[in-house]
């Protein structure tokens, strides 16, 4: 730790109570002392292993959380004075593409809709486009957390229905209904779900049987 570190963590360590903390102009101030001016540039001054400083104790390290909770925070823009940049300045505030799939799937946000609900809320953080679309030139798609599917896998589904000996769809859908209890984990339209998979081939494959007319091409080639 170089001396000049070990002097901010003094200096950190006599502030310990929030009451302690900065208000909201001290830390804009704060920002605008170190040239801080953006919201990635706010982060990596304070990373301490990439060569940036130790984060005095009395500012917060999140300020869009601290003074969020305290219905003071309204953008990074504005905490930072830079209200007047353009667009394409303004993007240095946003997570790169990877980092903002990243959220979208820990926060299981499944549909468009809900993003913007969010978006509504305000509970969308500033590091987030409000139209990721546009900033990332994606479809939402690519975004988007993928919903975890209630079916097995197609494999898993072919080794369940195999003890049945079912020999038709139509039977297969009977058992399907009245085995519910066991076979609900399998879709009632195998056909279309593990179609979209890429994995359907037929019937007689999905229910472990041969078609009629390959068994009696069997028996014809025997005979002869």
């Amino acid at each position: 730790m170089t001396t000049e570190i070990y002097a901010d963590a003094q200096e950190a360590q006599r502030i310990k109570s929030k009451a302690d903390m900065a208000t909201k102009e001290e830390a804009m101030q704060y920002a605008r002392d170190n040239n801080i001016r953006s919201m990635r540039a706010w982060f990596a001054h304070h990373n301490i292993y990439t060569g940036g400083r130790l984060r005095p104790q009395h500012i917060p390290g999140d300020p869009a959380k601290f003074y969020g909770l305290r219905g003071q925070w309204e953008g990074w823009s504005e905490f930072l004075g830079t209200n007047n940049r353009s667009t394409m300045a303004m993007k240095d505030d946003f997570s790169n593409f990877n980092e903002c799939k990243k959220w979208f799937h820990d926060n299981k946000i499944y549909t468009v809709s809900a993003f913007r609900e969010l978006c509504k809320s305000g509970e969308k953080p500033d590091f987030i486009p409000s139209a990721p679309d546009k900033a990332y030139n994606v479809k939402y798609s690519a975004l988007l957390c993928p919903k975890e599917s209630k079916f097995v896998t197609f494999e898993e589904a072919k080794a369940l229905i195999k003890d049945y000996g079912i020999r038709h769809y139509l039977d297969f859908r009977a058992i399907r209904n009245k085995e519910i209890d066991k076979l609900s984990v399998i879709p009632c339209n195998p056909d279309k779900v593990y179609q979209r998979t890429g994995e359907w081939n037929g019937w007689p494959d999905f229910l472990g049987y041969e078609p009629l007319r390959v068994r009696t091409k069997k028996h014809n080639i025997k005979k002869d």
